[in-house]
């Protein structure tokens, strides 16, 4: 990989925390290569609300009052049922793709391309340093395992994002009927639309990792979370993954803590010290209690396969 030139246009930095957070200590199955970690994507709060709104920001923002304006809707009444319907089809949105929708690259650290160049890899301008925090005693590779979700992540939002494009269309006759809106088109607009800001974060968060400028950051202060709130209900494990008869010859039978039957490793009350400790907005908790529930139904569900 080149260097940057002295053509490189340097913009201020922004500042930018990563927030590892694993929730179980291996792979549930054998398709998966790295176990499951929720990442909190954290801007500092000046910044943040001292970057200008772009048109995109604001119909979002606007939308989002929108539809929050329908969860404060009379009872009985056909907005607040979409709101809560609406809510119950967010629960089965893949944790990983909420998390990577919350990152915006245009508030992160710029990254910017050579001009004396074609080539398509961008460079960060100002050598920025971004931590990614992380219990050291619950994971060893926090690097490696961003790098396998963004490589998990970008085909499936690439794909997901023209699917539901292509998909958009076919609502067209829900339009032809009067009063009712044609929530099918809004809903698969909004899929697109989702699909697309997870796509445009792993993208850039993929280039942050080529560039080097992701470090790894333990935390004494995560790791004293996880060791108070381990979950203590024996139904949350899980076996781990059998080895293939390869790997078993390879490698001796040894008993240590990693040998044991484990499964979440955090549980629904350490959420409120991690926002706290961590200066987390207050949606960032049900993205949490979110991203738990969702891997203890693919932990289930794993385990009847």
């Amino acid at each position: 990989m080149s260097t940057p030139s002295k053509d490189v246009v340097v913009k201020a930095a922004r500042s930018l925390r990563i927030i590892a957070l694993p929730l179980t200590r291996r792979p549930i199955s054998e398709v998966d290569g790295h176990p499951l970690v929720y990442y909190h994507f954290q801007m500092s709060p000046k910044e943040e609300s001292a970057a200008k709104p772009t048109l995109l920001n604001r119909m979002t923002d606007k939308a989002g009052s929108i539809w929050a304006g329908f969860g404060k809707a009379e009872e009985g009444s056909w907005k607040l049922k979409t709101f809560r319907y609406g809510e119950r089809l967010m629960d089965r949105i893949e944790f990983e793709e909420l998390a990577l929708k919350g990152l915006d690259p245009s508030l992160g650290p710029k990254l910017t391309i050579p001009k004396n160049t074609t080539s398509t890899v961008m460079y960060d301008a100002d050598g920025v340093k971004i931590p990614l925090v992380y219990p050291p005693s619950y994971t060893t590779t926090p690097l490696l395992q961003l790098q396998s979700l963004i490589v998990k992540r970008l085909p499936r939002h690439r794909q997901g994002m023209w699917t539901w494009i292509l998909v958009s269309p076919l609502t067209a006759p829900v339009a032809l009927i009067p009063i009712i809106p044609n929530l099918p088109f809004f809903f698969c607009v909004w899929r697109s639309w989702h699909h697309w800001r997870a796509l445009k974060a792993s993208q850039y968060l993929e280039a942050l990792l080529e560039r080097g400028s992701i470090v790894s950051e333990p935390s004494e202060e995560l790791d004293r979370i996880y060791s108070s709130h381990t979950p203590k209900d024996p139904s949350s494990a899980y076996s781990p993954p059998r080895k293939t008869s390869s790997e078993s010859a390879s490698k001796p039978e040894t008993k240590n803590d990693d040998d044991v039957t484990d499964g979440i490793l955090l549980s629904r009350d350490a959420v409120p010290s991690i926002t706290s400790k961590f200066d987390m907005p207050p949606a960032a908790a049900a993205d949490i209690y979110r991203a738990l529930a969702q891997t203890s139904m693919r932990i289930g569900g794993y385990t009847k396969s």
